[in-house]
């Protein structure tokens, strides 16, 4: 998961410059706003699979109906927070959800180098 959490945040920080880049000082604050609602939704999912894992030692059930819970925690958590970027501090909406986007997308990058990996390890074999 950290690797995770690094790919994002290094997402986010191009998101904020480029973000820097075209609005200048208005920009930056509603990207970071942005790539900190996507780094702290990671969190909470990385949390969430933990204790989901240890309950599903005990009760499977239990471990599956904690991922459904915090798959709702997190989209909660999302709207809420782009409630108040917008709502509440009048932040620009695009640099916010725009680097919030790109913050998604390492799960995308994350993923697809994992699967090279093991797709790296599996593919060999002994002659």
């Amino acid at each position: 998961m950290r690797s995770l959490l690094i790919i994002q945040a290094i997402l986010a920080l191009v998101g904020i410059a480029v973000s820097f880049y075209y609005l200048g000082n208005e920009g930056l604050l509603p990207a970071a706003f942005g790539g900190a609602v996507a780094i702290a939704n990671t969190i909470l999912l990385s949390r969430r699979l933990e204790s989901a894992g240890e309950m599903a030692q005990d009760n499977p059930d239990g471990g599956v109906l904690s991922l459904y819970l915090g798959v709702i925690q997190r989209f909660v958590f999302v709207l809420v927070m782009f409630g108040v970027g917008m709502g509440v501090l009048k932040l620009q909406p695009p640099p916010m959800l725009g680097v919030f986007a790109i913050a998604q997308l390492a799960f995308m990058l994350y993923g697809s180098r994992k699967a090279n990996a093991t797709k790296g390890n599996t593919g060999k074999r002994k002659q």
